[in-house]
């Protein structure tokens, strides 16, 4: 039994790889020193990038949601709507 040879990776390992690979991503984002702001944007901006549709809309309709509801510092002011 301890003969067993092992070719290629595991799909646990391929996870794993691909897992690390994103955390270096992020790693890498956040050297940049970005705002929360632009980590929203940046997650929106990725979430278009889906290749399913559905799921693309969700994230978006999430960002969405956020950039609506939290505008910094404007909590007891009124919002303005400005069309460009």
């Amino acid at each position: 039994m301890s003969d067993i040879k092992k070719y290629g990776e595991t799909n646990t390992e391929k996870w794993a790889v691909s897992l690390s690979k994103a955390r270096d991503i992020v790693k890498e984002i956040m050297d940049f020193g970005v705002s929360q702001d632009q980590i929203h944007q940046i997650i929106n901006l990725l979430s278009l990038e889906l290749e399913n549709p559905k799921h693309m809309q969700s994230y978006v309709n999430v960002y969405k949601s956020i950039r609506d509801n939290n505008v910094e510092g404007a909590q007891n002011t009124s919002k303005l709507i400005l069309d460009s």
